[in-house]
């Protein structure tokens, strides 16, 4: 029993010791200041089962400490960069759930201490699904060969790939692998394309894989960009004919556009496409199902020839005639079709474009990116992200969001309490994907920034994240069999509802 004892002393003694390895000053001077930090992580709203966010001090100093207070308890660092582990940050959210944790930064210059001005880190009581997945890109218009498809648990730092570029590309037959998509956050039932070499779109459903050719000899492509439906294992598709410009001297360097694009459905069970006739006048893209499957919302700009020259040189020339305005189509489940186009937002008339109508879980929101022209927008710094109230179809800029640089795709959480976007608000360059949190009136908080275990990651990281979705959990098929799915299976080709 002694020798119990004395283990039980010895392991307190050296809890205590290493609990007290960090020490607030006994005294310092105070600053009204708030101290500069990176990530800007000040007063943010974060969901109770988040990473920890780690951040580190941005000011030059002799010496750092921080403390970090949450009800209940403290934890203290002399560390320059802030950094709680998993397990002690777990206990704070925990503490802090509906409530709030304090961190108070103290410098030492020249001999003196002073506190920063202290900043709040608020704990939403509603969680955030635990998982998300981006495509990672190269920031070049050409460069895509090492891209792939990651997901990360971000109540943690676990990253994995989904499939990798690099699985089935060599020199001489490139591929390219984008649009990863989800049936209602349902990571068994996912879609992503596979272009160019051994090219199809490739659907997991539920443990089954196949490689499908969507592209009939009626339509212009195959699918491009998709939008499961809610409940029937249906996908709605934009085909698109999809080129690149570049500018010389204005700022949005260059332009994504489609030379032609319309809407179909394709049923994954029957192997069938259904395809959408409409005004070849019209570009149709980025479809998205509302939350009840009854209608399909997108984006269409109406743009009349002015000459019966090459198409392509006359959109090119005209890339600012190119206003999208917010369409949807009533959704017949049972005949499964789509009804008449009905006009939801008008930009046009306040000579603007928008897209990626996204609708919040509870049928209330309607979320879309707007800019001056166009419908990229990831390429676009005016663009900004906006929200209609569908019951009285009052629409307004999300300036508790929006940056003075490119914000762009976005998609809801399960609970719609959480909202994760892209944006290039740090340097102008890069995508990187912020969450913030959303509240049952569709207002937003201020966002962060996807924390990371390294807080200087993205700073040193060279790749955008590109369509950040959320998950209800992890792609479980391994990246090892989309590869052979890829190589080695003839592709299902798809026919076509007359």
């Amino acid at each position: 029993m002694k020798k119990i004892l004395n283990i039980t002393l010895c392991l307190s003694l050296i809890v205590s010791l290493f609990s007290c390895g960090a020490k607030v000053p006994d005294t310092y001077d105070e600053s009204k200041i708030k101290a500069v930090i990176y990530p800007e992580y000040t007063n943010v709203t974060v969901p109770s089962n988040i990473a920890p966010l780690h951040f580190m001090i941005d000011e030059e100093a002799d010496a750092y400490v921080t403390r970090i207070i949450y009800p209940g308890g403290e934890w203290v660092t002399d560390e320059r960069q802030v950094t709680p582990g998993l397990s002690q940050w777990k206990k704070m959210l925990d503490a802090a759930k509906g409530d709030q944790l304090t961190v108070e930064i103290f410098m030492l210059r020249e001999e003196k201490w002073t506190r920063s001005n202290p900043f709040k880190i608020y704990v939403a009581e509603e969680e955030i699904d635990p998982y998300i997945s981006y495509r990672l890109i190269s920031p070049s218009y050409v460069t895509y060969r090492d891209l792939s498809i990651n997901q990360r648990n971000i109540t943690n730092f676990d990253e994995n790939i989904i499939y990798g570029n690099m699985s089935n590309t060599v020199v001489e037959n490139g591929q390219c692998i984008n649009c990863h998509s989800y049936q209602n956050y349902n990571p068994a039932r996912m879609q992503f394309h596979a272009r160019h070499h051994q090219g199809g779109t490739i659907i997991a459903y539920d443990g089954e894989l196949s490689k499908v050719t969507i592209k009939t000899d009626s339509l212009i492509s195959n699918g491009v960009y998709p939008a499961w439906h809610p409940t029937q294992k249906l996908i709605a598709y934009s085909v698109n004919n999809t080129g690149q410009t570049f500018h010389t001297r204005a700022a949005n360097k260059i332009e994504v556009q489609d030379w032609a694009s319309d809407l179909i459905l394709y049923d994954v069970e029957r192997n069938e496409v259904t395809r959408t006739i409409g005004d070849s006048n019209e570009y149709e893209v980025f479809p998205w199902w509302s939350p009840d499957g009854k209608y399909l919302y997108y984006a269409s700009a109406h743009l009349v020839r002015k000459d019966t020259g090459d198409i392509m040189r006359e959109i090119i020339l005209r890339y600012e005639d190119m206003k999208y305005n917010l369409y949807r189509r009533p959704y017949n489940k049972q005949e499964r079709t789509l009804g008449e186009a009905e006009l939801v937002f008008d930009a046009a008339k306040i000579d603007k474009s928008a897209t990626l109508p996204r609708i919040s879980p509870d049928g209330k929101f309607l979320m879309f990116a707007m800019g001056r022209y166009g419908v990229f927008h990831i390429w676009h710094k005016d663009a900004d992200l906006y929200v209609m109230n569908l019951e009285n179809n009052t629409v307004r800029r999300m300036n508790e969001i929006n940056s003075n640089d490119v914000e762009s795709y976005h998609s809801y959480s399960s609970n719609g309490r959480w909202l994760i976007f892209s944006t290039r608000r740090y340097d102008g360059n890069f995508t990187r994907p912020f969450i913030a949190y959303i509240d049952e009136n569709g207002k937003g908080r201020k966002p962060f920034e996807l924390p990371q275990e390294n807080p200087n990651f993205h700073r040193e990281f060279m790749k955008s994240y590109n369509i950040p979705e959320f998950m209800s959990g992890p792609v479980e098929v391994s990246p090892q069999d989309f590869a052979t799915l890829i190589k080695n299976t003839e592709n299902k080709q798809a026919t076509q509802r007359n």
